[in-house]
């Protein structure tokens, strides 16, 4: 067998900045993930378009090498995969020892979950929206800065990520604004909230558990819809959009010269949108998603609104800009779900019959309420998968 030590190869390495820079431009790319058929299972990398990714555990190439060499292809490029870093340098190693080009990734997956890209979305005098993006899992988050204050939207909980821009621009974050309960990623909300003098808000209806009704255990300031809450030269309002969750709000923040930007958190994504089955009221949930994209929406955007999701679905929806945010131009005449007539219609679209809930919902709503804590080894194994939260459009 060979060991890690006897090989001295000088093996290439992939950083996640460079792998999503692959990814964005479509270069050939050959994955071998060396994690268990678990973990390869629950997430995996993906690009604009399906990456080809062969699955052979660590375990198979210490048990018997030349066998899974063997099942390796040796006519391209090899990237390899593990969970840190350490098994995946070891075969690549191993591949290069006989003559197929390969190369890993830094930090393995961990490091892959850990990858944010920050893109600036708008940048005027009256000030700037920065989106904050973590490919890994679709999550989207907004930093809206305006003389000398910060705004947070959605926030993960890597909070330092928006302390940092705030920073940079000398603004204080002075208030975090959540769109909804979230049920299949975590929130950092209270985190920054308990920072300085910054206030959370969200709305009372998902302040409580969407199946015991329990209420959370956390401070904020209710948002019922319809509130205009200052911030800079800007106006950021509060809408009520329930559907995805009972108390959805979307916030449109509206600039001095009349530039008008929606924040739809999960209710409405560039290429699917919020499912309405995740607390068993799939039916009456759908209702009210309908009335909120075929009413609330129409009062609330015109073809120039840009639209900014709090989850993506695919790099896809990456644009030129490197932003995930859309005119609604581009989505009025092509969305399915703006396209559905009734309910009925959009119940079928949102709530495919073979779209299981996951099992994690219920931690996720726990945890976000304040009802449940968790270890930083358990916040990381709960957010190892994408959001199974969100309707994706297979078209």
């Amino acid at each position: 067998m060979t060991t890690l030590e006897h090989l001295q190869t000088g093996v290439g390495v992939l950083s996640p900045a460079e792998l999503y820079a692959e990814l964005l431009a479509e270069r050939p790319l050959m994955i071998l993930d060396v994690r268990n058929e678990v973990e390869n299972a629950r997430n995996r990398v993906r690009g604009r378009q399906p990456i080809p990714t062969l699955n052979i555990p660590y375990f198979e190439f210490i048990e018997d090498e030349e066998q899974a060499i063997a099942r390796v292809p040796a006519d391209r490029p090899i990237t390899v995969i593990c969970a840190k870093e350490g098994s995946s340098q070891y075969v690549a190693e191993l591949l290069i020892a006989r003559g197929i080009v390969a190369r890993y990734l830094m930090g393995g997956f961990r490091a892959w979950l850990d990858f944010h890209v920050v893109n600036e979305v708008v940048n005027a005098p009256w000030g700037r929206i920065v989106q904050v993006f973590r490919p890994s899992r679709g999550d989207l988050s907004y930093v809206i800065i305006s003389a000398g204050e910060a705004a947070v939207i959605d926030p993960g909980l890597q909070i330092h990520l928006y302390q940092e821009i705030a920073a940079a621009a000398q603004a204080d974050v002075t208030r975090v604004l959540l769109t909804h309960l979230a049920a299949g990623r975590l929130s950092g909300g209270t985190l920054l909230a308990g920072t300085r003098h910054t206030l959370l808000y969200m709305h009372p209806y998902d302040a409580l558990h969407p199946r015991t009704l329990l209420p959370a255990r956390l401070d904020y300031m209710p948002l019922l819809g319809g509130e205009r809450l200052p911030l800079g030269h800007l106006l950021i309002e509060a809408h009520w959009f329930p559907g995805h969750t009972p108390g959805h709000l979307v916030y449109r923040v509206i600039a001095p010269n009349g530039e008008r930007y929606l924040l739809t958190g999960d209710a409405l994504l560039l290429s699917g949108c919020g499912r309405t089955d995740l607390a068993g009221h799939s039916v009456a949930w759908t209702e009210l998603l309908f009335r909120s994209l075929h009413t609330t929406l129409t009062e609330l955007v015109n073809d120039q609104t840009l639209i900014l999701p709090s989850s993506s679905v695919s790099l896809a929806e990456v644009q030129p800009n490197g932003t995930i945010a859309v005119p609604f131009a581009v989505l009025r005449n092509q969305h399915p779900a703006l396209r559905a007539s009734d309910p009925t219609e959009l119940l079928a679209i949102v709530n495919p019959p073979t779209a299981a809930v996951a099992t994690t919902v219920d931690t996720f709503w726990q945890v976000n309420l304040g009802l449940r804590q968790l270890s930083a080894e358990e916040a990381t194994e709960l957010e190892g998968e994408p959001s199974r939260c969100i309707w994706v459009n297979e078209e």
